[in-house]
């Protein structure tokens, strides 16, 4: 009963921060490349994206699946709050296997409610949870929880049956695989708990960035193939999205091809070492694992679970990708909170630890995990506490009205999500692969958008004659191509 009202808690609470920041504008244009291929989808357009002019299918920029579990759900409600309630649900669902892991390596029913309730309370998972709906690597984080309690229970069908599933789910999810069979061959089980997730994520893994990716690419695009020599202070976005596919290009600056991105970090340890240990790419791990206590350092071969996500991320130079609220997390949690758990374990099985009582060091262990929220600005909390103004919104809904349902539109981030749904929809500010403003027929923009701000966009649009102005109201603008 008490993971019941667990679950039903944070259910609410997640579901009610996520659904108001979205009634309050305030999701940004993420959404739309997570909400169109949905709706996209189920209207004959697979896995659609707008934004892009090399590509028309979120495939044009990975091999991402996951979008699929959303599809029977959103077909019978067609609305962005569906994909905002099933994210949420599916991320509280998760505590169930944590829940069965925990008691299991424990033995005590009421550590796994505890962990249960770590893992809703750790900031990524709530960060996460209010991410733009819906994130494809959401089921895969919910499978990789259930894979690892097949894996202690040696179950080995509903254990590959969930790794493959979880590969779907986006490209890099086949290197949590691959270290689910690592993690499987220091256990010592059976060979094909580790075997068959070694060949099968990495044959995977290689063959969505090289073969399958391009393949979605516009007929009239030729992405540039490239062999650079190692150069940590190449931008990618001077060759995006070059060689093998959109996701390989974002690490230009270690090699043109997977191949040479290996050879370049084994052949220059030294300036990777001091590239990946950066001030700001510390402050992250510190951030995913402290705010665990440090307890998954405890358990370093279920830590290894982890290892792909964090070396995909700290490896690359998008700020986006070793920060703690963003996307690019999902697929770490699981092995944070397992191995997590299992630090615990461990550190509550020390003889100096026994006499104190475990129910009062499980509360501990929950009471500094949810003040730690605090500091790092709760999103829940967030949500409700800054929203946009009911009479902002209430202009924003009045210029949404004036543009017709059809009409090819170009928007600010926290515009966008509330123009869809539309087969397309265009990012201001874009760039050099993206679609322009000009090949839209309404352009909307909230001017004081971090994103604009000294691009001279809002001039350009304001002096020249083939757009016009019609309709303006605090800081909103909305402009139609009249040429």
């Amino acid at each position: 009963m008490a993971l019941v009202a667990l679950l039903i808690a944070a259910s609410s609470a997640l579901i009610a921060g996520a659904a108001f920041k979205y009634s309050r504008w305030g999701q940004g244009f993420d959404m739309v490349d997570f909400h169109l291929p949905v709706w996209g989808t189920l209207h004959g357009k697979f896995l659609l994206v707008s934004r892009y002019n090399f590509t028309d299918t979120f495939m044009g920029l990975d091999v991402a699946l996951g979008f699929l579990p959303a599809l029977p759900f959103y077909a019978l409600i067609p609305s962005a709050y569906t994909l905002i309630v099933l994210q949420a649900v599916l991320m509280v669902s998760a505590a169930i296997p944590v829940f069965l892991i925990a008691r299991e390596r424990i033995g005590n029913p009421w550590a796994g409610v505890a962990f249960s309730a770590a893992y809703l309370l750790y900031p990524t998972t709530q960060f996460m949870t209010l991410a733009g709906p819906f994130q494809p690597r959401i089921p895969g984080l919910v499978l990789f929880f259930w894979a690892f309690f097949f894996l202690i229970r040696k179950q080995l069908w509903p254990y590959l049956i969930c790794l493959f599933l979880a590969m779907l789910s986006r490209s890099d999810a086949a290197l949590v695989v691959v270290a689910f069979g690592m993690v499987a061959a220091l256990r010592r089980e059976r060979w094909p708990f580790a075997v068959w997730p070694l060949l099968v994520g990495l044959v995977y893994f290689y063959a969505a960035l090289t073969y399958i990716t391009p393949r979605f690419y516009d007929p009239s695009f030729q992405p540039a193939q490239v062999s650079l020599p190692f150069d940590l202070h190449r931008d990618y976005n001077d060759l995006w999205p070059c060689g093998l596919s959109p996701q390989a290009c974002y690490y230009i600056h270690l090699g043109g091809s997977l191949p040479e991105i290996a050879k370049n970090i084994l052949t220059h340890p030294v300036e990777i070492f001091f590239f990946v240990f950066q001030p700001a790419k510390l402050v992250y791990l510190a951030l995913m694992l402290g705010t665990l206590l440090f307890l998954p350092l405890l358990a370093p071969r279920e830590l290894l679970l982890v290892a792909p996500i964090f070396a995909i991320n700290l490896l690359s130079d998008r700020v986006y990708q070793y920060v703690i609220t963003e996307q690019y997390q999902i697929l770490a949690i699981p092995g944070v909170v397992i191995a997590a758990i299992y630090g615990g374990a461990w550190l509550w099985e020390r003889p100096w630890l026994r006499r104190f009582d475990g129910k009062w060091l499980l509360l501990g262990m929950l009471l500094v995990i949810g003040l730690l929220n605090i500091p790092l600005k709760n999103p829940v909390i967030s949500a409700f506490r800054n929203p946009e103004s009911a009479a902002r919104v209430a202009i924003m809904e009045r210029m949404k009205a004036e543009i017709p349902p059809d009409a090819v539109v170009a928007a600010t981030s926290f515009l966008g999500p509330h123009l869809l749904p539309r087969e397309e929809l265009y990012y201001i500010p874009g760039g050099k692969m993206h679609h322009q403003i000009d090949e839209a027929e309404y352009a909307f923009l909230d001017t004081r958008a971090s994103a604009i701000q000294g691009r001279g966009i809002v001039e350009a649009l304001q002096n020249d004659p083939r757009w016009q102005l019609i309709d303006a109201e605090d800081d909103l603008l909305l402009f139609r191509r009249i040429e």
